[in-house]
């Protein structure tokens, strides 16, 4: 999309893109950092629906617009969204604003690079090995391997997913009718996204066992019996229920019923 004023682009006139870069990040430090991050500022300039559809004006046109309706738009972006480096910004999974992640993540947008090759991206490969390696030595594993998740839900569903393939490992040759029934065990206490994993990989029952306060987990063994066991979840959170300390008897005793364990933690 153009008008007769074109945007600046790097192959046009570099200087023109740099001084548009200048002012966004202008913006982005005086309305997102410096006033997000005030307490004296507001946390959103809250506005319903309907009423912000009209502020923003979103309707996608054939025509693009001028420089200084786009960084109009930039300042508009930050005045209606919420400021969650705000000092009464509260949610129960993330808050604040770190200077240092956020410089990270601007060089990271800023190369724009892919972490499938070590040829596209060698710092961010190598970068990524050492976390890894770090996750793994919290849990006691000399080696191994891993992979970062976007979120909860999907963490889950991969986790199940190599449940189900180290407890039957012929599944891919033999598909998932060859399979006896399976279930599904997460306590009472877990999140409700645990559900939605097992619908995803074809688990025939979802077990809800009691919280801790009502049956402690170790004594599951006779539930667990009762079907061909796929997983076992234990929570690795004081936020729900269980702890660090607990991980290695929930391990042991899910050896025990040759079910493999999970643990989602909170890094």
């Amino acid at each position: 999309m153009a008008d007769s004023k074109p945007l600046p682009a790097l192959n046009g006139n570099s200087m023109a893109a740099e001084a548009l870069l200048q002012e966004v990040f202008g913006i982005v430090v005086d309305e997102a950092i410096r006033k997000g991050t005030c307490a004296s500022e507001k946390v959103c300039e809250w506005k319903e629906p309907e009423e912000l559809k009209q502020l923003l004006d979103l309707e996608l046109r054939s025509q693009g617009e001028s420089q200084e309706q786009i960084l109009e738009r930039c300042r508009a972006v930050i005045r209606y969204s919420v400021k969650t480096g705000h000092p009464r910004f509260f949610n129960q999974l993330f808050s604040g604003l770190d200077a240092h992640a956020l410089a990270g993540r601007i060089i990271t947008e800023t190369l724009n690079t892919s972490q499938y090759t070590y040829e596209i991206a060698p710092v961010f490969v190598l970068m990524e090995e050492e976390v890894l390696k770090k996750l793994r030595a919290l849990v006691g594993w000399s080696s191994g391997d891993g992979v970062f998740c976007p979120g909860g839900s999907i963490s889950n569903m991969y986790a199940i997913n190599l449940a189900r393939y180290q407890r039957f490992p012929d599944c891919k040759q033999r598909g998932l009718r060859a399979l006896p029934p399976l279930a599904l065990f997460t306590s009472k206490e877990g999140r409700r996204h645990r559900t939605n994993p097992g619908h995803l990989i074809l688990t025939s029952r979802h077990v809800t066992t009691p919280s801790k306060r009502e049956l402690p987990f170790w004594d599951l063994a006779l539930t667990v019996s009762e079907w061909s066991r796929l997983m076992r979840e234990g929570e690795w959170s004081l936020r729900i229920w269980s702890s660090r300390s607990l991980w290695p008897r929930l391990r042991a005793l899910c050896h025990s019923w040759s079910v493999p364990p999970l643990a989602p933690p909170c890094w």
